[in-house]
């Protein structure tokens, strides 16, 4: 039954999503349109290196080369748009149907709230999936226009790369929707948790014990593995995937077991 749940999901999803789609892809088009203005322009990477550790450690140092400026302009804050969608769509997709009186109906059906789980789950990935696929084309195809141009296999890599890492954050706050039914506290805690990270990320260039820990941040790679200049290993792909698949698991018997609607 769950490919049923997962197609009336994205069928009642895809207006909201649309507009997060035309709102990224203006984002990604307005960041590149400046970049003819500064490539140029030495006083740009003066400006960079005067500024803290740890906005560097974010923003990079060198906005003159398209790799560096895409990497510190574009995709430096993509980490905090993707983790507010992620959250507050994980938490909608159960929680948010729980709280508007929604999820009584399908789960009067003959549908196991199992079944239930994995199409929503299965909802938001495919969600953000969408969403990586038209950072990717529309960073990497109007880049050719605007002087910066990109290998796409980069672009793809770095796109997927944030894409996924916003998974964890939206599957812990489906997770959280699910076994708590509190779509508030979901959501708070998914895109509260995937920003905090991006901050913990910026002081990791000063602060010695979140270097230590920096290998438990799914930005890690995104915000400081330069994926726009060196392949990307499938690794940190593959573990934010199952991270988040495990977020699902683990709520699979909560969400079996408690009250809905109450």
């Amino acid at each position: 039954m769950w490919p049923e749940i997962l197609r009336e999901s994205l069928r009642d999803a895809r207006r909201g999503w649309l507009w997060w789609a035309i709102g990224l892809l203006l984002y990604v088009l307005l960041i590149l349109a400046f970049y003819p203005s500064i490539k140029s322009d030495p006083s740009v990477n003066e400006i960079m290196h005067k500024l803290p550790a740890s906005l560097r450690v974010l923003f990079g140092e060198d906005l003159t080369t398209p790799a560096g400026y895409v990497g510190g302009r574009l995709f430096s804050l993509m980490p905090i748009l993707l983790s507010v969608f992620a959250g507050l769509t994980g938490a909608a997709l159960i929680a948010g149907e729980e709280a508007r009186g929604h999820l009584e109906f399908p789960l009067a059906q003959p549908v196991s709230r199992r079944a239930l789980l994995v199409g929503r789950t299965l909802t938001l990935l495919l969600l953000l999936l969408g969403l990586g696929l038209v950072l990717f084309l529309g960073t990497w195809a109007p880049g050719q226009v605007f002087q910066a141009p990109l290998p796409a296999a980069r672009v793809l890599e770095t796109a997927a790369l944030h894409t996924l890492g916003a998974w964890v954050f939206g599957a812990l706050a489906l997770a959280v929707g699910a076994a708590t039914g509190r779509a508030g506290v979901a959501a708070a805690v998914g895109a509260g948790l995937g920003t905090l990270l991006v901050v913990l990320h910026t002081l990791s260039g000063q602060v010695a014990a979140l270097r230590d820990l920096a290998w438990l941040n799914p930005w890690k790679e995104a915000l400081g593995g330069s994926p726009l200049l060196h392949p990307v290993s499938v690794t940190p792909l593959l573990v934010c995937l199952l991270v988040g698949a495990a977020f699902a698991l683990i709520a699979a018997p909560f969400f079996q077991n408690r009250d809905v609607g109450r």
